[in-house]
């Protein structure tokens, strides 16, 4: 019996040691999405960027998202295309 509380305390501690090192290690710079417009359509680009950062965000089956902050969300921004 005490083999087995040892062998579950070991598991579980292992567990949150991974669980941690994965979030330690998954703290890398934000993802950025560049949208690609023509140069005549990057106003238009931005204001609607600007529109859609204005609105809550929700998961994809329309719930609200528990936090109230994006900084977890990637950062997207319109670039002119150069061809």
């Amino acid at each position: 019996m005490k083999r087995l509380a040892l062998l579950t305390a070991v598991t579980t501690c292992t567990a949150v040691a991974a669980y941690a090192a994965t979030e330690v290690l998954g703290t890398g710079a934000a993802t950025v999405i560049e949208i690609e417009v023509a140069p005549h359509e990057l106003a238009e680009c931005r204001e609607t960027l600007q529109q859609v950062a204005s609105m809550p965000a929700v998961s994809d089956d329309g719930t609200p998202l528990l936090f109230q902050s994006s900084d977890d969300l990637p950062q997207v921004r319109c670039v002119a295309s150069t061809v």
